[in-house]
C-alpha cells in the first residue's frame, strides 16, 4: 500500500498484512503523524480504525451512485475532527461517533480546570470564515429555478478575554430562494478540538460544532449539525448547516 494514498486523499484502505499488534484500516510500519502512530499503538483505536475502514469500503461498494460524496464527507472527517484531536480522548470519541452514526451529546463539554494549555484553542480557532456561494431561487411565473444569486455565507467567532475556551459565534448564512439564517451572539465552549453551540429546549438537546482545521496556510472550518437540529431553530427546515466548509481571508 502505497502511503500517499492515505495521507493525500485521505482515505482508508486495508492491510494486506496481519504481522501488526493491532487491526488498523491502514499500514501502521508506515505512520508518521502523532494521530497515525497513536491509532496503531492504542487498541481500542486499531480496532475502530480497522472497523471504519471496512465500513467505509461498504458504503464504496453498496452505494457507487454516491461515490464522491462518501469520499468527500470521509476526507472532511479525517481532515476537520479525526486530525485535530490532540490527545487519545479526543480520538477515541470522534471513532466512536463516526462508527456509530451518532454523536455523544453532553459528553463533548470540557471545562476549565480540565484544560491544559495544549488543549486550548489556537489562533486560527479565531476570527471570520467565509463561503461564497450560488443561490437556487424559484420564478413562479415560469415554474423554474436558477442558480444566478451569488451570496457570501459568514461566521465570526470572537474572543472572550480572560476565557479562551469561550467564544461568541456570529453567522448570517443564506440558502435556497435566498432564505436567511442568523446566529446572533451565541455563546461556544472549546471542546478538545472544535467549538460546541449547545442549546437544550423541552427537553432536547440541539448541538452545533465548529471544527478549526488549517492547510497550506490557509484556515478552515467545517460546521457539523449535530443530528441535524440546530438547524431547525435558526434557520427551518430551507437552511442547513452539516457540512458547509468556510475559509477565513
Amino acid at each position: 500500500m502505497k502511503k500517499s494514498i492515505f495521507t493525500i486523499i485521505g482515505l482508508f484502505a486495508f492491510t494486506i498484512s496481519f504481522n501488526f499488534a493491532h487491526s488498523a484500516g491502514f499500514d501502521c510500519t508506515q505512520a508518521q503523524s502523532w494521530v497515525e502512530k497513536t491509532v496503531c499503538a492504542n487498541t481500542e483505536l486499531s480496532t475502530l480504525d480497522g472497523a471504519l475502514a471496512k465500513k467505509y469500503q461498504a458504503q464504496l461498494t453498496n452505494d457507487a451512485a454516491n461515490k464522491n460524496n462518501i469520499r468527500q464527507e470521509q476526507s472532511q472527517w479525517l481532515k476537520f475532527q479525526r486530525n485535530t484531536c490532540k490527545d487519545e480522548s479526543c480520538l477515541i470519541q470522534e471513532y466512536r461517533e463516526r462508527m456509530g452514526g451518532r454523536a455523544t451529546l453532553g459528553t463533548a463539554w470540557s471545562y476549565p480546570v480540565d484544560f491544559k494549555d495544549s488543549e486550548l484553542p489556537g489562533r486560527t480557532a479565531f476570527g471570520d470564515f467565509y463561503q461564497p456561494t450560488n443561490i437556487s431561487t424559484y420564478n413562479p411565473a415560469n415554474r423554474q429555478w436558477s442558480d444566478k444569486q451569488a451570496a457570501t455565507n459568514r461566521i465570526s467567532i470572537h474572543r472572550i478575554p480572560g476565557k479562551p475556551y469561550l467564544a461568541i459565534v456570529d453567522a448570517e448564512l443564506i440558502f435556497t430562494n435566498l432564505h436567511l439564517c442568523n446566529i446572533s451572539d451565541h455563546l461556544a465552549f472549546w471542546s478538545k478540538n472544535h467549538w460546541v453551540l449547545n442549546t437544550d429546549q423541552q427537553g432536547e438537546t440541539y448541538e452545533l460544532r465548529l471544527y478549526p482545521a488549517t492547510q497550506k496556510g490557509r484556515s478552515q472550518l467545517l460546521l457539523k449539525d449535530i443530528n441535524n437540529k440546530y438547524r431547525e431553530l435558526y434557520c427551518g427546515m430551507r437552511g442547513y448547516f452539516d457540512g458547509i466548509v468556510l475559509e477565513s481571508k
